[in-house]
């Protein structure tokens, strides 16, 4: 259960920095380069109350490497993404996007996921992977704050 006193500074600092991607993003300059985070994600819920990884699975990244250091992240959303999982799947379940506003700083991955319809509450995933991991941990948040899933991520095979 998340600390609503908690929460919504947490989320009020990620939308302001997901409000700002875009220019951060046309202001670096350089070609299109690989990055760490590059590849197939599979991000799981970490909620005791789901037992399976499938009934954990929230969502499926496809993370690209775009010019000037943007990235590119293409996502669907699995049954996790819902606020009661163990309940009857809501309408985000199966919702799905292409190039998600996204980018890189340090180890972390933040991008913004306008799963609901309604555009002013997207939400923001934010992962940190230490250098060379195949996981990462982070935190899935609504951006007005009602919404806040701690979550795990892993870098799945490459063919």
């Amino acid at each position: 259960m998340s600390r609503p006193g908690l929460a919504a500074p947490a989320c009020g600092r990620l939308l302001a920095i997901a409000t700002l991607l875009p220019a951060g993003i046309a202001a670096a300059a350089g070609p299109a380069a690989e990055t760490a985070w590059q590849g197939d994600w599979t991000v799981i819920r970490d909620d005791p109350r789901l037992r399976t990884r499938a009934g954990a699975e929230l969502l499926r990244l496809h993370v690209e490497a775009g010019p000037d250091a943007a990235l590119a992240v293409d996502w669907e959303a699995g049954r996790a993404i819902c606020p009661a999982p163990l309940e009857a799947p809501c309408e985000w379940v199966g919702a799905r996007g292409q190039h998600a506003v996204a980018m890189q700083s340090g180890d972390s991955l933040l991008a913004v996921l306008p799963v609901s319809a309604d555009e002013g509450d997207p939400l923001l995933l934010h992962l940190h992977r230490p250098p060379g991991a195949a996981r990462a941990d982070g935190v899935l948040l609504g951006a007005r704050g009602e919404l806040r899933y701690r979550v795990q991520a892993r870098a799945e095979p490459r063919p």
